[in-house]
């Protein structure tokens, strides 16, 4: 019996763990005491990685479907001979544009698989790469294009004297201050940061907020507006930061001129002397920061949403200045130069390929998803005919019914899974995969997202590599899932190259930076990582010196100054978000109070014992075994309902069945409900054992972003009717 590091991949936290193991079987997880920043945490889902080892549900062989729809195991041999080929085939038929993937947030489990799906379809020359980025936050990856990036990056935690978190709830999720993020906040609010939560539910971490604005949902554009009008009026701009770094202060403050404290205060639900409260906290603050979570980005308008957060950043003059240490230093990027300027702005939609149906085109948060359905589903040239899946889609799409007519549609749809979920019983092919710690792990994935997501990543020179630590089982056929493409582009004789992260910044147009790839010896997964980290700020070989992780002070950056030639600004008044919110103030929104078809809102809420797009064991965690209907304990007497009572929830799009639960840390009239859980309703299904899918109330032309497509997810008006026999 051995006790050996690795890193827990459930989420974007990567927290350290210490696994106990005895003749190549999993007894034990726990945290790692010895690993820099975390203390030691571990959440629920990382103690269950044994779990997940000795799951027997677990496919151990890949399987492909049969004339029938039965499946039977096939080897990984034979199954890339024949995906290749098919692929081949509908290429030849249709052009490479045919041939999709969708990457997920499984991915961050085998870090090379997103890298060579893209690698793979670069190569066979299709740029139809979609991933979750457009239906889980893009507005902030597009409201950054809108509003310019600091170049300097944000203000460190530990200086922070208040911290404004829209619709979130780090406790839980791990987004914003990721390592052992209860510990964190409870020091930071002990020493002085002041928290203002906007969210419609008393959350773990609202709880600890100075002030807590329990709005209505959907209503965070109203809100930050307001917020801006308040700090604007009450002379608490950075009029010397503004004046330097930003344009079309004059724009916004007409703008949200309309945002009185009143009106905000009656049309979002919210105490007019707590918004006060929250506007001088924010004003007189000397140092801050912005975060916003997955609720308002689900609640339609969330590119509003994100780009009003980032305006009220920069009033504030809440970036991090010449002289300061940078928050989030690259250590498996490549370097960075922080300085105290705006960085060069970049399109936020409407380049590259143009898709068919809504005729969305590339944004800053990547290829629509929102029309990847219409591809498969709309006849004609340009068809979307295959689709290689690195996520549960069948249940984490919105629009389950449209979303797995699509899946149904296609020719070829290849899975990664390891056990026979719901989305593999719509392959063709599935892919029995490799386990978390079948595959070595490196810090890199939650590095890069925390380039575009100010949520995630670490602020301090932190990074980490530990190998694998058991093989897969004797007699098993696993294939981690960058070998599939690896293997597809050797059988076609399609030579790959691998371009990392930002390699081919400032090369002429037409010159790559791209690594070619032996196609004779297949490498092993830590040299597809070695091509990966090619060029980062700390040798990848230094990394994995350290196997408990290490902070690497070779890598800290200090921002410098500001370049005397700089002529680039942070825009507080683009045309687009300010005519949208000019929307939003004509709206009537007493129509929406008054509502009697669907009296209720729906929020999505966050759960410490599952993910929403990969494995769940069974019998699952914890006590959010079904995935309740929470509502106020007021609402549930109106209804006439009690804890444990079956009730049907209507939208406009679909219904659902679910038991409810009472939770008066809601606002009366809201209903909160985890995404990802249920399956496809087929039989056998059990509302009570597999949960409840709230992508059923969710139609992708429901109140779409114009931008980047994303349909109304949460805010969800919706009807609540007892299934309790009388």
């Amino acid at each position: 019996m051995i006790k050996v590091t690795s890193t827990c991949r459930s989420c974007l936290a990567y927290c350290p763990v210490d696994v106990t193991i005895d003749e190549g079987n999993i007894l034990k997880v726990e945290g790692n005491h010895r690993a820099p920043l975390y203390e030691g945490f571990i959440c629920p889902k990382g103690r269950a990685l044994t779990d997940m080892h000795n799951d027997p549900r677990r496919l151990l062989h890949s399987l492909k479907r049969q004339p029938d729809g039965s499946y039977a195991p096939i080897s990984n041999a034979d199954l890339v001979k024949e995906v290749a080929e098919k692929v081949a085939r509908l290429m030849k038929e249709d052009g490479p544009r045919t041939v999709a993937a969708y990457v997920g947030s499984v991915c961050g489990e085998q870090q090379a698989s997103a890298a060579m799906t893209a690698t793979f379809l670069q190569a066979i020359g299709s740029p139809m790469l979609f991933s979750a980025s457009t239906i889980d936050q893009p507005g902030i990856l597009v409201a950054d294009a809108l509003h310019g990036v600091w170049s300097g990056g944000r203000m460190r935690p530990e200086d922070l004297e208040v911290f404004v978190l829209v619709g979130g709830n780090p406790i839980i999720s791990k987004q914003y201050f990721s390592q052992n993020p209860g510990q964190q906040l409870k020091r930071l609010v002990k020493g002085g940061m002041k928290l203002v939560v906007i969210d419609p539910r008393r959350t773990e971490t609202a709880r600890r907020a100075a002030v807590h604005l329990q709005c209505i949902p959907g209503e965070d554009p109203t809100i930050l507006a307001g917020l801006i009008h308040l700090i604007l009026g009450s002379g608490h701009v950075d009029s010397e930061f503004v004046e330097m770094n930003a344009k079309g202060l004059a724009a916004l403050d007409a703008a949200v001129a309309p945002f009185t404290p009143q009106y905000v205060a009656e049309r979002a639900g919210v105490d007019e002397k707590d918004l006060r409260e929250a506007a001088r906290i924010i004003g007189e603050a000397r140092t801050g920061d912005i975060g916003t979570g997955t609720g308002p980005s689900m609640a339609t308008r969330g590119t509003l949403t994100a780009y009003l957060a980032a305006c009220l950043q920069t009033v504030r003059g809440f970036w991090a200045r010449e002289g300061q240490e940078q928050l989030r230093p690259s250590v498996l990027l490549p370097p960075q130069t922080p300085k105290a300027q705006p960085a060069p702005t970049y399109p936020a939609w409407g380049f590259g390929t143009k898709l068919r149906g809504y005729g969305f085109q590339e944004t800053a948060a990547g290829m629509p998803v929102a029309g990847l359905v219409d591809e498969i589903l709309t006849p004609g040239e340009g068809r979307v005919r295959a689709l290689f899946l690195h996520a549960g889609a069948s249940i984490t799409w919105p629009d389950e019914k449209r979303s797995n007519e699509a899946l149904d549609a296609l020719d070829l749809l290849v899975a990664y899974d390891i056990a026979f979920s719901a989305t593999s019983r719509r392959a063709h092919y599935v892919i029995a995969t490799a386990l978390p710690f079948e595959v070595p792990v490196m810090s890199h994935w939650p590095e890069l997202m925390g380039r575009f997501h100010n949520g995630y990543g670490w602020g301090e020179p932190y990074a980490a590599y530990q190998p694998a630590l058991v093989k897969p089982p004797p007699g098993s056929d696993i294939m981690e899932a960058w070998q599939l493409y690896y293997r597809m582009a050797k059988h076609l004789g399609i030579p790959l190259g691998y371009t990392s992260f930002g390699a081919d910044q400032g090369l002429p147009d037409g010159e790559s930076a791209a690594v070619p790839m032996d196609m004779t010896n297949e490498p092993s997964t830590d040299e597809i990582y070695g091509l990966i980290t090619n060029n980062s700020a700390v040798p990848f070989e230094r990394v994995k010196a350290f196997p408990d992780g290490h902070l690497f002070d070779e890598a800290r950056r200090i921002v410098g100054p500001r370049d005397p030639e700089c002529d680039h600004w942070l825009n507080v008044a683009n045309q687009t978000m300010l005519d949208e919110l000019a929307t939003v103030r004509a709206e009537d929104f007493s129509t929406r109070v008054l509502a009697t078809d669907f009296p209720f809102l729906l929020i999505p809420r966050r759960v410490q014992s599952v993910t929403n797009a990969g494995y769940r064991p069974e019998p699952p965690l914890g006590k959010n075994r079904h995935n309740p209907a929470y509502l106020h304990s007021a609402a549930l007497a109106r209804l006439g309902l009690k804890n444990g009572d079956f009730i049907e929830i209507m939208s406009r799009g679909g219904s659902l069945q679910a038991f409810v639960e009472a939770d008066d840390d809601l606002r009366d009239g809201v209903v909160s409900m985890s995404h990802g859980f249920g399956n496809p309703g087929d039989a056998g299904y059990d509302p009570r054992r597999d949960g409840a899918n709230t992508n059923r109330l969710i139609r992708w032309d429901d109140d779409f972003d114009p931008y980047h497509g994303m349909p109304r997810m949460g805010a969800i008006p919706v009807s609540i009717r007892s299934l309790v026999e009388a």
